[in-house]
């Protein structure tokens, strides 16, 4: 699943460089007529413009090392030595080498466990035969052709299959500990995402006004800002300091966007008319998109704004699942604990929200991210 959230970060100022950006947007239109159409191409296509824009401005440019070295303690990969930690399996290792288990002669003589690559949900064991576990139209148990020259062997101890624990555990992927010589896996404790990408699928982040300087697109998959709508005199950007980030136009926009979407569901709903490649779905109660109801019979325009536009109670006009700061990382999940209480409660999201962007400098880059995990 992806999740937007956003990062922050710090970076000293930087200046325009018009002679790099001319060069990245030059890269850009011959990327673009290279690659006219929707075709295979054009999917590789897209992830290059990405990276373009990602860079297109220097801003941007000096701030992608930044973005990756803050991130690196969140990735569940990392091979940083400082942010992982060995989970010891050993005596787990050593009782299933103490194991006997179900394994077939192959016939180039070797021996396999028949759950172990690369036979592995392939072939079973049945009343001391080899069968193909789902074999032809009706998949079921079969002795085919390969399954009759395998010899089957159940019960075969470990400890004879592997000319020691140390092979054992190295076949099944263990990592050692150097230090101590024990088996198991290293772990990321923090690991929030295995990739990310810098705006990704939420490019329209913040709404900074044109003469904005330092700003960055992020990864997108178009170099045209008409297919970003913003108000007069502004763009979307993914990445921008927060003293030039307008807040107040940015709730202005979306709830005006989120206004025109009522009016058009309630048009709909009354009218009975749906694009059939819309995925809408019109019942008695109201309108579904995806399983989700997004219209409610005789919802009215205000409760219509406080689930699907900015409410008002919220003081930045933004939404994201988490936020990565000081090393560590935020989101909605998390409980805060209620002294009169005496227990962990949810806390208010949209308040953590403003809290730590009120918390922070002028200066501070906000960066939005888009995590997979």
């Amino acid at each position: 699943m992806h999740f937007r959230s956003m990062l922050f970060v710090d970076l000293p100022e930087t200046t325009p460089e018009p002679e790099w950006e001319n060069e990245v947007l030059g890269q850009m239109e011959d990327l673009r007529a290279k690659h006219p159409g929707k075709t295979l191409e054009s999917a590789l296509f897209g992830l290059f413009l990405g990276r373009l824009t990602n860079v297109q401005t220097s801003f941007g440019r000096e701030l992608l090392p930044v973005v990756d070295e803050a991130l690196e303690r969140f990735y569940c990969s990392t091979e940083n030595p400082d942010f992982l930690e060995f989970d010891d399996r050993t005596e787990y290792y050593q009782s299933e080498f103490e194991k006997n288990v179900d394994c077939v002669v192959m016939p180039d003589g070797r021996i396999l466990e028949i759950d172990a690559y690369p036979i592995w949900h392939k072939f079973i064991i049945k009343d001391g035969l080899v069968f193909q576990k789902d074999a032809g139209p009706l998949k079921h148990p079969k002795r085919t052709k390969k399954a009759k020259k395998m010899k089957a062997l159940p019960g075969y101890p470990r400890k004879k299959l592997y000319a020691s624990f140390d092979d054992f555990v190295d076949y099944y992927g263990a990592s050692k500990d150097e230090k101590t010589g024990r088996y198991g896996e290293w772990f990321n404790p923090d690991s929030v995402y295995d990739w990310y990408s810098i705006g990704g699928r939420w490019p329209e982040m913040f709404l900074v006004k044109l003469d904005c300087t330092e700003f960055s697109y992020g990864e997108r998959e178009s170099m045209d800002d008409k297919d970003y709508p913003a108000p007069e005199g502004y763009r979307w950007v993914a990445c921008a300091r927060k003293k030039d980030i307008q807040w107040e136009a940015m709730r202005q926009w979306r709830n005006q966007e989120a206004e025109k979407h009522f009016h058009q569901l309630e048009k709909m709903f009354h009218t009975r008319t749906v694009n059939p490649d819309s995925y809408f779905r019109i019942t008695e109660d109201g309108i579904y998109r995806w399983g989700e109801q997004v219209y409610r019979k005789g919802q009215t325009l205000e409760g219509f704004l406080e689930k699907f536009g900015i409410p008002a109670s919220w003081k930045y006009p933004i939404s994201v699942c988490g936020i990565f700061i000081d090393e560590c990382y935020h989101n909605e999940y998390d409980a805060v604990y209620d002294e009169e209480q005496k227990k962990w409660v949810p806390q208010d999201w949209a308040q953590a929200i403003a809290m730590h962007i009120d918390d922070a400098e002028d200066d501070t880059v906000f960066v939005g991210i888009d995590y997979h995990m």
